[in-house]
């Protein structure tokens, strides 16, 4: 008689279990994941933060938390992480009632790109473990990975010929009315540039330097169209490398710079254009320009985009096309 009132009991605490556990385990429950910083430079350690939550007077002892992550962020722990199309991470553990649960997760960032969390999810149990109650959460955290700074001879090269070009077309826009200094004579000024009453009193040949008129600005058009039938994307990645490495050192040199491409933003899918400007600020916003380049998207085509681009220039100004193409 008493094995037959246990087994009564368990049979009702099990089925109000089962019950219960089916209505209310996914109530007051979250989980959000999100990255340790917005941007981040290519190489460079981030953190996921992946924080639960179970709000309510329930206890769950069996709670599976996952999400996917984007191929361009290696793990350091491969520990409960599976690869295909995207890093699938998966972790076990049980929660208290009104309890919080926080991990950090170290990766690498080895790909230049636009990342978010694409699905993010809680499966839990009842008490028995004989049912399974699952739920994903919308999850707005977002990153984005700046390209890997290029190097070798064609770098040094191109900023060198910028430069030098950049240079002498200051030296044809100055204004002959306008005197911004004096300095010692070099072997490419004209003779009546000499300052005669500066060179008398110092000894040696100065001249007159004269004030640009206009300082020219460089522009930098990026094409991203497909350069081979297989659509590879090896090229069209050194090229955006090329042109934030281009970018940063026009930066230091406190030139004007405008970026344009043919390429599309990964987040609303426009073209890329960022006016001419040399501050920091202005750097910060073209490097997050190219680091949300979406090469899944077809560009437009070149000549409809660098004719439109033609159009935002002007005569005096330096324009540099970077094309993994040569018959663009």
């Amino acid at each position: 008689m008493e094995i037959i009132v246990l087994i009564v009991v368990i049979g009702i605490v099990f089925i109000v279990d089962s019950l219960y556990y089916r209505y209310h385990a996914l109530d007051n429950l979250d989980l959000s994941v999100y990255f340790s910083k917005d941007v981040a430079n290519y190489g460079e350690d981030v953190e996921l933060i992946e924080v639960a939550m179970n709000r309510k007077k329930l206890p769950l002892p069996f709670i599976i938390l996952k999400f996917e992550s984007p191929r361009g962020l290696e793990f350091y722990d491969m520990t409960n992480v599976s690869a295909s199309d995207h890093m699938y991470r998966e972790d076990m553990l049980s929660m208290k009632p009104l309890s919080k649960h926080t991990r950090r997760i170290k990766v690498q960032c080895v790909k230049r790109g636009y990342y978010t969390f694409p699905r993010v999810g809680i499966t839990t149990a009842d008490l028995f473990l004989t049912s399974r109650y699952n739920t994903n959460f919308d999850n707005q955290s977002e990153l984005v990975v700046l390209p890997e700074l290029a190097e070798g001879d064609f770098v040094e090269m191109l900023t060198s010929v910028t430069l030098s070009e950049l240079q002498r077309r200051r030296t044809l826009l100055t204004d002959p009315f306008t005197l911004s200094g004096i300095r010692e004579y070099v072997t490419t000024d004209p003779m009546n540039s000499v300052n005669s009453k500066a060179s008398a009193k110092t000894g040696e040949l100065m001249v007159n330097q004269r004030a640009s008129t206009n300082a020219p600005k460089v522009h930098i058009f990026l094409n991203l169209v497909y350069y081979n039938q297989k659509r590879s994307t090896s090229l069209l990645e050194k090229s955006i490398s090329l042109a934030y490495t281009y970018l940063c050192k026009l930066s230091e040199w406190g030139v004007q710079t405008s970026l344009h491409s043919n390429g599309h933003d990964a987040v609303n899918g426009e073209p890329l254009s960022a006016d001419p400007a040399a501050s920091s600020v202005e750097l910060d916003k073209k490097a997050i320009i190219l680091g949300r380049i979406d090469l899944k998207q077809a560009a437009v085509p070149f000549t409809e985009s660098f004719e439109n681009f033609l159009e935002l220039t002007d005569h005096d100004d330096f324009i540099v096309v970077i094309s993994p193409q040569s018959n663009a």
